[in-house]
């Protein structure tokens, strides 16, 4: 397998309409579907600091820790 098939987080292969693999893309679904509500719940929270919350959670799982430190690492560089 090519590194053009492999998510960029782990070694699997990526799905053919994602970036990533099915446990991260699974994850950043769970980020999208789940940010509404923490938006509603907090008011007016920024991704940034939606993103810091779930990291400081213990019941994050690690595909949504990575997902989030792909997507930080990835707004430096860009």
């Amino acid at each position: 397998m090519s590194e053009s098939d492999q998510c960029p987080l782990c070694e699997r292969r990526k799905e053919q309409s994602s970036e990533f693999c099915e446990l991260h893309r699974s994850a950043l679904e769970t980020i999208e579907s789940a940010y509404s509500a923490w938006n509603k719940g907090y008011g007016d929270l920024t991704k940034q600091t939606y993103y810091g919350k779930l990291e400081g959670l213990n019941e994050t799982g690690r595909a949504v820790k990575e997902i989030i430190q792909y997507f930080k690492t990835k707004e430096r560089v860009e």
